[in-house]
């Protein structure tokens, strides 16, 4: 017995055996249930993704003994004969080789004729874009207006090549390529009538080589049945596709996320030694890793892989920070188009990978960020005397005279100090709870570090309040009541959290806490007045900057290229 594909033997009989095609097949079923059958049809899309298959169904769905209808019964001639290709009313024309006006005008001869048999002639006209222009003009006519008896299937990988005065004449169908996940599902089926035994790694291995083809993975999956028989090894699926093996691709991207320089040149050279080329290889590599990113910055977005490459894609993306993943594809891009135009491939990727492993960030922003701030010089101590604590009978009043200076900057980057020593200003002496003047019973200037440790706090809760406080002019902390200046801006965003704000500093300061705040426009940079924590932290920054650029600008050997070169530093950037 003459053995049949399996992509012919497992082509759909029914609409509801088509994978991957959910709005085509509603919609046809909905016009056969009701009726209203176009008399012709364009299926447009990518190649083996079902647009002969669907217009054979249509065909059995109008001259099905039952029908129309849109579950033919499989069991009548009709149905028999025209899945098998060989129905007498049911006409086949491949256009690619009879593409001239000469075979359009037999068609519209035979067009006349009513059906031998069946209730409807069909005619699939496959690859029509292949019709010359004249073939084109002389089919116009009868397209529009054919007799009752007759149905047009046109379908065509290029639509963009076919007139538009055909495309209005048709009723037009765009057919998609199928998913990774949807052509695992449907292999599983057929590898299951088949008796083979594969693996959800290998299905995924086919179905990714396949590239939403249903008719390609079928006939891929006749290529591994002949090479390695009903259970064949992943790495044997691997093997006769060509292709580089999913569990491959996730060891090179462990040995890149961990670090291991050994373990990515060791995966490369196993894959070398299988004859595997370097830029396929390079290529497997950036897909996974832009899925890891995706992944990682985008959890709720849907990926088209297998359920073990998801998995293994969900454990990468968890293991590492996001900073070091962006990188990494960076880099695994760049080492990607290196390889294509390489001497030496392998070489070039490994290089690449190395690159990838060993200066990708490992950390992220804010650490790489304190990194730079101690490359630029160690910033002035925190304040050593703590705010004043009060007594059980006194009242607690710190009217906070914060001396914020850029040359303050703590530990933490946040370029927010505290100068102990300077004198309080004239506005924040008028501050004392009990409406006098002064300094109020402690006496001496606070630190602003409880003033930190608030906005920390209320940050916690909510990061809109905590970033509108950052903008904000600390007045007094007294009993019961935080008094603060804010622009306009921020006072509406901290008025809108003030719920928020106030529970936050209730639990912080461990007593029933109001907000009072006062609206001012935020004064100018030099302005002799208490500066906000965004506004000292930004000078700061500004003042670290000022002071790298200028280190940068007069280091011994910069200056020595600039008078070999007899030129001058033009700009400084910061990485």
């Amino acid at each position: 017995m003459t053995y049949l594909a399996l992509a012919r033997k497992y082509r759909p009989r029914t609409f509801a055996e088509m994978a991957g095609q959910e709005h085509v097949v509603r919609t046809l079923t909905n016009a056969l249930q009701r009726g209203q059958v176009a008399h012709a049809f364009l299926f447009t899309g990518p190649r083996g993704v079902g647009k002969t298959s669907a217009a054979r169904l249509v065909a059995r769905a109008l001259n099905c003994e039952k029908g129309p209808t849109a579950e033919p019964c499989g069991a009548c001639a009709p149905c028999r004969e025209i899945p098998e290709g060989r129905a007498v009313d049911v006409v086949e024309i491949d256009a690619a080789s009879n593409n001239g006006v000469d075979n359009v005008r037999d068609l519209v001869e035979a067009v006349k004729y009513r059906p031998a048999r069946d209730r409807c002639k069909v005619f699939v006209v496959d690859e029509v874009h292949m019709l010359s222009q004249g073939a084109f003009n002389a089919l116009l006519k009868t397209l529009e207006e054919p007799p009752p008896h007759v149905t047009f299937v046109l379908a065509t990988t290029d639509v963009h090549r076919v007139p538009d005065t055909i495309v209005s004449r048709c009723q037009r169908f765009d057919f998609r390529r199928l998913t990774t996940a949807e052509i695992a599902k449907q292999l599983g089926r057929v590898a299951a009538a088949e008796g083979m035994q594969l693996s959800a790694a290998a299905l995924g291995l086919v179905a990714r080589a396949a590239e939403g083809g249903m008719r390609d993975a079928l006939s891929l999956l006749d290529r591994l049945r002949a090479a390695c028989g009903d259970s064949p090894a992943d790495a044997e699926v691997a093997e006769a596709l060509g292709v580089v093996e999913g569990a491959a691709v996730a060891r090179l991207a462990w040995g890149l996320l961990r670090r291991d320089g050994a373990a990515v040149l060791a995966e490369v050279s196993g894959l070398y030694q299988r004859g595997l080329e370097m830029r396929r290889v390079a290529e497997e590599v950036v897909r996974h890793l832009r899925n890891v990113a995706v992944a990682k910055l985008a959890p709720g977005a849907p990926l088209d892989l297998s359920d073990a490459e998801r998995a293994e894609v969900l454990a990468q993306a968890e293991a590492v920070p996001a900073a070091q993943i962006a990188r990494l594809f960076d880099v695994a891009q760049k080492a990607a188009a290196e390889v294509r135009i390489a001497e030496q491939p392998r070489y070039a990727l490994e290089v690449g990978l190395l690159k990838g492993a060993f200066l990708a960030p490992g950390a992220e922003l804010a650490e790489l960020a304190a990194r730079l701030e101690a490359m630029a010089g160690p910033g002035s101590p925190p304040a050593a005397n703590p705010p004043p604590t009060a007594s059980p009978t006194s009242t607690p009043t710190l009217p906070l005279t914060p001396a914020l200076s850029p040359a303050g900057a703590g530990e933490r980057g946040t370029g927010l100090g505290t100068s102990p020593t300077a004198p309080p200003t004239p506005e924040a002496s008028s501050l004392s709870p009990a409406g006098g003047e002064g300094q109020g019973e402690g006496g001496e200037a606070p630190s602003a570090d409880p003033w930190r440790a608030i906005v920390e706090a209320v940050e916690a809760a909510s990061a809109i309040a905590g970033s509108a406080l950052r903008q904000a002019v600390p007045l007094r902390i007294a009993e019961g009541e935080v008094a603060v200046r804010l622009p306009p801006g921020p006072a509406q965003s901290a008025e809108r959290k003030r719920g928020e704000i106030e529970a936050a500093l209730s639990r912080h300061l461990g007593r029933a806490t109001r907000l009072a705040v006062e609206v001012a426009a935020a004064p100018p940079p030099d302005a002799a007045s208490p500066a906000s924590l965004a506004a000292a932290e930004q000078a700061s920054r500004e003042a670290r900057s000022a002071r790298v650029r200028e280190t940068a600008r007069a280091h011994g050997a910069i200056r020595e290229a600039a008078r070999i070169l007899e030129g001058e530093v033009g700009g400084i950037e910061e990485l």
